[in-house]
């Protein structure tokens, strides 16, 4: 049958036949393909968002994270730049009152709002009191002159913060707080955005300026042992080099077993594994400085030196839940040998060929090394006076709790405490296979 429902027709004997298109054919084929342009149009639009879509998403967060944090940061610099204790006094007190407001309307019920009274009208043009408009007026103070004397009054009792109280954020005397430790958290969780984005030279810039406002002494953040991660990924052994002859006596787990690693690398092929360029070349080759390192990280933390040692034989298979451990303090010690040794400092040290069993060997005294005694590695004493502290400090935490009675999980994402006493426990065990293996 012909296209349309054409009918053959004939006329004078002849037979002639046509496909006809009506109306309706053509409606039908436009809304045919105007629906495919449709469908590869929204396919189309669909391959595109969902290309990579949660990495995207994450990205887009981190990136407004970044901004957020910058804009607050900036708003702090600029107050610690040209710090007033006048003008800050006065913003304290205009904060606590807003606070007690703030608390005072929210414990009272809401009240119909009441048309505000004369005391708050604020007139203008000619309703203005001619004392504030015209100068031939005695009582008349000129706005801008005001302005201006106030400014300069301001400017003689300002301080620059950042430099002024460079190394001092941390303190809490001779500083204004809590806005100098606000100023330095501030600081490094930018850092740490940074370094989330591989945004690795930011990063870098954000932790020295953090080092340089904390205290070298009583450090109150963890900058450095970032800026030392950043460095051996980095593969700048020189600049890792400065760090730890900037802090000789840090006992910091990141600091002094980087500078284990990296004396023990120059020290084996004359350039470190991790380099890539000729930044080594001024580094001085001596086989004692290895040795020193060592001595010295062990004496920092012994509990690093037999994870590392024994750590894909024995320790591997006995520790658990060490993915809950971050951003651990040298006042945990234990804590921070775990993290330090199932991080990526890990990997560098099982790439370095020797490293691992020279480690071992200092340890079970292969060599009679008489620069480490056996009081260095004992491990025993130490971890039984941290299993006594934590148990003490739990005991009190109890008794706090029986007071007070019982506690209330407000918010149920609330971080808890890392369990001493488990990994303590973990320790033991691994360390009493090693010795019956070793």
């Amino acid at each position: 049958m012909p296209k349309g429902g054409g009918k053959s027709s004939k006329s004078g004997g002849n037979k002639r036949s046509a496909s006809t298109w009506t109306a309706a054919d053509h409606e039908e084929r436009n809304f045919v393909n105007s629906k495919k342009k449709a469908d590869q149009w929204k396919f189309q639009r669909s391959q595109r968002l969902t290309h990579n879509t949660l990495e995207k998403k994450e990205y887009q967060k981190l990136q407004l994270h970044i901004t957020k944090t910058k804009r607050s940061l900036d708003a702090l610099r600029q107050r610690l730049s040209a710090w007033d204790d006048v003008t800050e006094r006065k913003r304290a007190k205009e904060e606590e009152e807003a606070r007690r407001k703030k608390e005072q309307e929210e414990e009272q019920p809401q009240k119909r709002r009441c048309r505000p009274g004369p005391e708050t009208w604020k007139l203008r043009g000619a309703a203005r009191p001619a004392w504030e408009v015209y100068d031939f007026d005695t009582r008349y103070i000129d706005p801008h002159l005001k302005a201006h004397e106030e400014a300069e009054e301001r400017a003689q009792r300002s301080r620059n913060l950042l430099i002024v109280a460079k190394g001092k954020f941390g303190s809490t005397t001779d500083v204004p707080q809590p806005v100098c430790r606000d100023f330095l958290g501030q600081l490094m969780h930018l850092g740490l955005l940074y370094e989330q984005a591989n945004k690795i030279k930011s990063a870098r810039t954000t932790f020295l300026e953090c080092l340089e406002l904390d205290s070298a002494t009583e450090p109150i953040t963890c900058a450095r042992s970032h800026l030392m991660r950043i460095y051996l990924k980095a593969k700048r052994p020189e600049s890792a080099r400065r760090l730890w002859e900037r802090f000789p006596t840090d006992d910091n787990v990141w600091i002094r077993y980087t500078q284990v690693l990296v004396e023990y690398q120059i020290t084996q092929t004359g350039k470190t594994a991790t380099d890539d360029d000729d930044e080594t070349s001024s580094l001085n080759h001596n086989d004692d400085n290895a040795k020193e390192a060592l001595v010295q990280a062990i004496r920092s933390n012994i509990y690093c030196a037999y994870y590392l040692a024994f750590g894909r034989d024995v320790f591997d298979d006995v520790m658990e839940y060490v993915e809950e451990i971050e951003d651990a303090t040298e006042d945990e010690p234990l804590e921070l040998a775990i993290e330090y040794c199932n991080s990526e400092q890990r990997k560098a040290w099982e790439e370095t060929s020797g490293a691992i069993e020279w480690i071992r060997s200092i340890l079970l005294r292969e060599n009679k090394e008489e620069s480490v005694s056996l009081e260095d590695l004992d491990w025993k004493g130490p971890l039984q006076r941290m299993e006594g502290a934590a148990r003490a400090a739990q005991k009190e935490e109890e008794e706090e709790d029986d007071e007070e009675g019982e506690r209330v999980n407000t918010c149920e994402d609330d971080l808890e405490e890392v369990d001493v006493l488990m990994f303590a426990g973990m320790f033991r065990t691994a360390m009493e296979m090693v010795e019956e293996q070793y």
